[in-house]
């Protein structure tokens, strides 16, 4: 098992970072079950850079190539994105050679020439040096920038094996003239722990590399773990506004904003703007047809709301923000309403009548309850319309279906013809 180099420091607060690096826009239109409209991303685009965040992951798709190009054209003709804005486009070695090609046909060579391209897959046909012909053939077209995307499923620990394993490729990359290179936890079954370690070490043990993690969130620790990468040495950050990303999501890039705020940790590449990200979050469930979360950490638009009748703790321990008080059932106490009605100027003799605060307790819990019935009927129906939008995605049987429709619509074979199943072995075909 791995363990901490010889005198590593962790830094938890004054320090500053490269950047940090968004995926909600790739990882977004992957996860999103019916896509995302051109328009809608582009102004997604638009509001996570003038947020602050400059380093933005576009897409990976066969498409995309063409959405990259109006991208960079928004921000170089029309100028509603920063110019310190910085785009990558991603491709695995499995998807290589259809993306090549529409990044030759769809990009300028000066638009290729500003983006990165991160290569993904790096292990596939090492044998046959298949990562250094792709980087060889992307420089060719007039991609002047690489980076690499390392994939990866750790465990609870990092062993000494799976690290060396990890180290081979990161040479690889380092032949290619590569020195920003994205460690994934694919998976998301890294703990803040074990994160420490793996980044500490490869800081430490490749200094001429620039590393940032990508940080699922499948166990519920992607922001924890992205943090602990920068608090151990890694020098950029990356996640999803909102924690979009595949899957349970990312780290939360609001939420990581809000935790260098509050620990004065900077970014150089841009300031950020923990309002505008938290705008740019909420936006993105519009974008990506994802029900609003209320309560999502940071950003969620309810996250703000206080219990006034209940002890409330964050004022009590004198830490207390801008927030909108509510009262509900279980936070409704005489004292309280006295409290509430003396607050707004209610005459302190009328307080004084327990009678009086009594009976607009009672009416209050009768409101109450009239309320939540209301709202469980309401609450059933939004539920089961929330399930039922997304019960049509496309799935893999689906493949076959649009196959089979396509070989009835053309001329078959005689010797298909005579097969009731196309989709038969070809051992059986030769039976």
């Amino acid at each position: 098992m791995l363990s901490f180099p010889s005198g590593h420091k962790p830094r938890y607060q004054d320090f500053s970072i490269k950047a940090i690096s968004d995926e909600t826009i790739r990882e977004g239109c992957e996860r999103a079950p019916y896509g995302a409209s051109d328009k809608g991303k582009v102004a997604l685009i638009e509001a996570v850079t003038n947020a602050g965040v400059t380093d933005i992951d576009v897409g990976s798709g066969i498409t995309e190539p063409a959405f990259v190009r109006s991208v960079l054209d928004d921000k170089h003709l029309i100028g509603r994105i920063p110019e310190a804005a910085q785009f990558s486009f991603n491709l695995t070695l499995k998807t290589w050679e259809p993306l090549c090609e529409q990044l030759a046909r769809e990009l300028p060579r000066e638009y290729l020439a500003e983006i990165y391209v991160s290569i993904g897959m790096i292990e596939i046909d090492s044998d046959k040096q298949l990562f250094e012909r792709v980087a060889e053939r992307l420089r060719s077209i007039g991609v002047g920038k690489l980076r690499s995307s390392l994939l990866n499923a750790f465990s609870i620990t990092v062993d000494e094996d799976k690290y060396a394993h990890l180290n081979r490729q990161i040479e690889r990359c380092r032949q290619q003239g590569i020195s920003l290179i994205r460690i994934n936890d694919s998976v998301g079954t890294l703990v803040p722990d074990s994160t420490a370690v793996l980044a500490a070490n490869l800081v430490h043990d490749n200094p001429d590399t620039t590393f940032y993690l990508h940080g699922h969130s499948d166990r519920g620790l992607g922001t924890a773990n992205s943090l602990t990468s920068v608090f151990h040495g890694f020098q950029m950050i990356e996640g999803g506004v909102a924690g979009t990303g595949n899957r349970a999501g990312l780290a939360e890039i609001e939420s990581i904003a809000a935790t260098f705020e509050d620990n004065n940790i900077g970014v150089e590449a841009c300031p950020l703007d923990l309002d505008k990200l938290s705008e740019a979050a909420r936006l993105s469930e519009q974008v990506f047809l994802t029900a609003p979360a209320p309560y999502r950490a940071v950003s969620g638009f309810l996250v703000r709301n206080e219990n006034a009748g209940i002890v409330n703790v964050p004022d009590y321990l004198g830490v207390s923000r801008p927030v909108d008080y509510f009262l509900n059932r279980i936070g409704l106490f005489p004292t309280y309403i006295r409290q509430i009605l003396a607050e707004r100027g209610v005459d302190s003799r009328v307080l004084a009548d327990d009678e009086f605060v009594k009976d607009v307790y009672e009416r209050l819990a009768a409101h109450m309850d009239r309320l939540f019935d209301r709202k469980q009927r309401e609450f059933a129906v939004l539920a089961e319309s929330i399930e039922d939008f997304y019960r049509d995605m496309v799935r893999l049987d689906e493949v076959q279906h649009f196959a089979l429709e396509a070989l009835r619509d053309r001329e078959f074979s005689p010797r298909l013809m005579d097969v009731q199943d196309p989709f038969v072995s070809e051992d059986a075909l030769a039976s």
